[in-house]
C-alpha cells in the first residue's frame, strides 16, 4: 500500500500546487465555495482521526503515534525521570528518548538532544497530526509520501510513512487530478559543467484562459539545478521576452547555451536580441538533441496549466498570475530523486525557507507571533529551556554510574577469586581475542554494576576484548 503512493502526484518537473487559501478581492463566483471546501477539511479530519486512532491501537504503533492521553502522560514521567534522585532503568529510558521543553507556556515533548542542540525534533499527538500533514501536503504542491517524508523528518519525530499514507488516501484533489503518469524512456542528462552553463526557455500558450492582458507564460529553467522561473508574458515577443531574461540573467547570471522548443525562428531572434542589448554577453543558440528535447514544451504546457487550474481551484480565484510565483517556489523548494535535493538547494546551497514556519519553535508558538521583541523572547526561552535539559542530561550521565535501583550486582571483592570461591565463567567466542587475568576483573565487573540481564555481556564485550568475565 506504501509504494502505491508515492506516485500518488507526479514525480517529474511539475506538481499539482495548492497554498493555503488566500481569496482574491474581485474574484467571480463560480471557482469553488469556500464552506465547501471547509466541510470537506472536517470529513477529512474527522477520517484521518478514525483512521489514526486505530493505528494507535495497534501494538506495533503504539509507541510511534501517541494519543493525547499517552502524550501528556509521557510529557509527566520524562519529567518525573529527570527529578528522581534516584532512577530506575526506566527513568534512564525515557531521558534517553525524550526531553521536555517549555516555549511560551507550552510543554512540548521533543527528541532527546544528545548535545545537539541545532536539532530540534518534536513529538506530536494523534490529534495534531492533520494539520501538520494537510499543511505539508498543500505547502510543497500536493507532494506524494517521498516528498511530504522528507519535508516532516526533520522537525517532526514521529511522523511516519503509514500516517502519511493515511492523509494522501483521503485527498480527493490528487486523485481526481493526479492520475500516475505513465513512465517513458528517461532521457540522458544533458552535459553541464557549471551552474546556468545551459538553460531552457518556453513560451505556454494561456490565450484561451487570458489573465488581463496576460496571455502567455514565460517558463524558465537551468539544465544543472532544475531551477525554474516563471513570469506572465502579455505578448510572445522577442522583445518582451528579453526584458524579462535579463532580469533573470542579473540576478543568477547568463548561461552559455540557451535551448527553446518554441521555435528555432523565435528564439534566434532572441539570442541575437540578448547579445545587442548586452554587448559583453554572449550566448549561443543550443542545438538540437533527440530525445530530450522533443515534446518537452507540450508536457510543459499540460502540466503548468494542471497546476494552475490546481491553484485557482483551492484559492478561489481566477487570475493564474497571482499563482505563478508560490509555483514557482512549490516546485524549487521540492526535494527531487535525481538530484538527491530539491533545486533550491541545487542552486542555493542551502534549504529554502519559510519564515519562522522553517524554525525550531512549535508551530503553535510561531502562529501567535507578530513583533520582534516576542520572536526574541520565545527564542529565548527556547534557549533557556534547551539549556536546562542539557545540564540535567549531563547529570543523568553522571548518576548512571550509580547502582540502579533495580539491579541487584554482585559485589566487588577485594581478593583474588580462586578455585574455591563461587565464581561463574562466561565466555566470548571470536577469533583474535586474548585472555583476561582473572586477577583482575574488575574492569569488567565495574560495566556489569549498572546492567542487568543479556546486555551487560554485550556491554562489556564492546570495552574490553577478552573471552573470558569472571561474574
Amino acid at each position: 500500500m506504501l509504494n502505491s503512493y508515492e506516485n500518488a502526484v507526479p514525480q517529474g518537473d511539475f506538481l499539482q500546487f495548492s497554498m493555503t487559501p488566500q481569496r482574491a478581492g474581485n474574484d467571480p463566483r463560480g471557482v469553488s465555495n469556500p464552506s465547501e471546501t471547509d466541510m470537506e477539511i472536517s470529513t477529512m479530519r474527522e477520517k484521518f482521526l478514525t483512521s489514526v486512532t486505530k493505528l494507535v491501537e495497534s501494538k506495533s504503533y503504539n509507541s510511534k503515534v501517541f494519543s493525547k492521553e499517552k502524550y501528556f502522560q509521557t510529557i509527566k514521567e520524562v519529567k518525573e525521570a529527570k527529578e528522581k534522585g534516584k532512577k530506575s532503568s526506566r527513568d534512564y529510558r525515557r531521558a534517553a528518548k525524550y526531553d521536555v521543553i517549555s516555549v511560551a507556556g507550552t510543554e512540548k515533548l521533543i527528541e532527546a538532544a544528545h548535545r545537539e542542540r541545532d536539532r530540534i525534533r518534536y513529538y506530536v499527538h494523534k490529534e495534531e497530526l492533520f494539520d501538520i500533514l494537510h499543511d505539508t501536503h498543500l505547502n510543497i504542491g500536493h507532494g506524494g509520501r517521498t516528498r511530504m517524508l522528507k519535508e516532516l523528518q526533520g522537525k517532526y519525530g514521529n511522523v511516519t510513512k503509514e500516517v502519511i499514507v493515511l492523509y494522501l488516501t483521503l485527498c480527493k484533489q490528487c486523485h481526481q487530478k493526479n492520475p500516475v503518469p505513465k513512465r517513458g524512456l528517461a532521457p540522458k542528462p544533458m552535459p553541464c559543467k557549471d551552474n546556468d552553463s545551459r538553460c531552457q526557455v518556453e513560451i505556454l500558450d494561456m490565450q484561451s484562459n487570458a489573465d488581463g492582458e496576460f496571455k502567455f507564460i514565460l517558463y524558465y529553467q537551468d539544465h544543472l539545478t532544475k531551477f525554474i522561473i516563471l513570469r506572465p508574458l502579455k505578448a510572445k515577443q522577442a522583445h518582451e521576452v528579453v526584458s524579462v531574461l535579463l532580469d533573470i540573467f542579473t540576478i543568477l547570471g547568463p548561461p552559455s547555451v540557451l535551448e527553446s522548443d518554441s521555435g528555432m525562428e523565435f528564439t534566434n531572434q532572441v539570442v541575437n536580441e540578448l547579445n545587442e542589448v548586452w554587448p559583453d554577453l554572449k550566448i549561443v543558440l543550443g542545438k538540437s538533441h533527440p530525445g530530450q528535447g522533443q515534446g518537452f514544451l507540450e508536457r510543459v504546457s499540460r502540466d503548468v496549466k494542471t497546476m494552475l487550474s490546481a491553484w485557482m481551484q483551492s484559492n478561489h480565484s481566477h487570475h493564474w498570475t497571482e499563482g505563478l510565483r508560490f509555483m514557482q517556489m512549490v516546485r524549487n523548494q521540492a526535494f527531487d530523486g535525481s538530484l538527491q535535493q530539491s533545486p533550491y538547494e541545487a542552486m542555493f546551497g542551502c534549504k529554502a525557507k519559510f519564515g519562522l514556519y522553517s524554525s525550531h519553535l512549535p508551530r503553535e508558538t510561531v502562529a501567535v507571533l507578530h513583533t520582534e521583541e516576542e520572536l526574541e523572547i520565545a527564542e529565548e526561552q527556547l534557549e533557556s529551556s534547551l539549556w536546562v535539559r542539557q545540564e540535567e542530561r549531563a547529570e543523568v550521565g553522571a548518576d548512571r554510574s550509580d547502582v540502579d535501583e533495580d539491579v541487584d550486582p554482585m559485589p566487588l571483592e577485594a581478593s583474588e577469586p580462586s578455585t574455591s570461591q563461587a565464581a561463574s565463567v562466561f565466555t566470548v567466542e571470536g577469533p583474535g581475542r586474548g585472555h583476561l587475568d582473572p586477577a583482575q576483573p574488575s574492569s569488567v565487573l565495574s560495566h556489569f554494576s549498572i546492567w542487568s540481564g543479556t546486555s551487560c555481556f554485550q556491554f562489556a564485550s564492546m570495552f574490553c576484548p577478552y573471552n573470558v568475565f569472571y561474574i
